[in-house]
C-alpha cells in the first residue's frame, strides 16, 4: 500500500504545471476586450498552435492574432478607451501595448496585414507613440480616427479626425504624408506614400460602413 500511494504522488506531480508556468499563466494581462461582434471571428494566442473563437466580452491580450472571416467584422476596446474595428477578412496583430495613467503614458503598436480597419485613438496623453503598421506602409498616430485598406501590395488610409503621418513600411524609402481630416494617401511597396488628396464622401462613407459593428 504505501509503494502505491508513493506511485500516486509521484504521478500526480509529473501531471501538476510547474509553479514557473502557472506564474507566467497569470502574468498575462488583458489589454482590452470584444465589444461587438458579427459572424466568424477568432484569436491566436501567444504560445497556442490553434486559433479560438473571440465572442462578445472575450479579453484580447498582447501578441493576439486576430482574424475575421467572410462576412465578419469586430470591435475591440482597449483598456485606455481606443477602439480597433476589424471589417471582413482582415488580419490584426496586437504586438505592442502600454498604459500608464498616473504617468501620462501609452504606447501602441499594432500590425493590419489585409482588408480594413478603423482606429480611434480618444484619449490625448503628452507621451503616446502610436503605431499601426501595415505590409506597405507605417502610420504614426497622435490622438485620432483613421481609416485604410490593406493588400499585401498597397495601403490606402484615410483620416476623420486629427493629424496622421504616413511613410512606406521600409526606411531606405524616402518621405512622409502628413494627413489631416479628410485626407488620404496610397503607399505601394515600392513607392514613397502619395500626395495627400480630399478623399470622396462616398469612398470614406464606404469604409466607414465596413468597420461598423453593430
Amino acid at each position: 500500500m504505501k509503494l502505491c500511494w508513493l506511485c500516486f504522488l509521484v504521478v500526480l506531480g509529473l501531471l501538476s504545471p510547474l509553479p514557473s508556468a502557472v506564474a507566467q499563466a497569470q502574468d498575462g494581462k488583458s489589454i482590452g476586450q470584444v465589444t461587438a461582434v458579427e459572424g466568424k471571428v477568432t484569436a491566436l494566442r501567444q504560445g497556442k498552435f490553434a486559433p479560438e473563437p473571440l465572442m462578445l466580452r472575450r479579453p484580447v491580450f498582447r501578441e493576439d492574432i486576430i482574424e475575421t472571416d467572410r462576412a465578419s467584422k469586430v470591435r475591440i476596446t482597449l483598456v485606455d478607451a481606443t477602439v480597433i474595428s476589424l471589417g471582413e477578412q482582415s488580419r490584426l496583430e496586437l504586438m505592442q501595448f502600454s498604459y500608464d495613467p498616473p504617468q501620462q503614458m501609452r504606447a501602441g503598436r499594432f500590425a493590419v496585414t489585409l482588408g480594413v480597419f478603423r482606429a480611434i485613438l480618444k484619449e490625448l496623453m503628452p507621451q503616446s507613440p502610436f503605431e499601426v503598421t501595415t505590409p506597405t506602409a507605417v502610420a504614426a498616430i497622435r490622438g485620432t480616427d483613421l481609416m485604410g485598406e490593406v493588400s499585401p501590395n498597397s495601403t490606402a488610409i484615410v483620416v476623420l479626425d486629427g493629424t496622421v503621418g504616413v511613410s512606406n513600411v521600409r526606411p531606405s524609402i524616402p518621405d512622409q504624408a502628413v494627413l489631416t481630416r479628410g485626407l488620404g494617401t496610397t503607399v505601394t511597396s515600392d513607392q514613397p506614400p502619395s500626395a495627400p488628396t480630399r478623399w470622396a464622401e462616398s469612398r470614406i462613407e464606404a469604409l466607414r460602413r465596413a468597420t461598423t459593428v453593430r
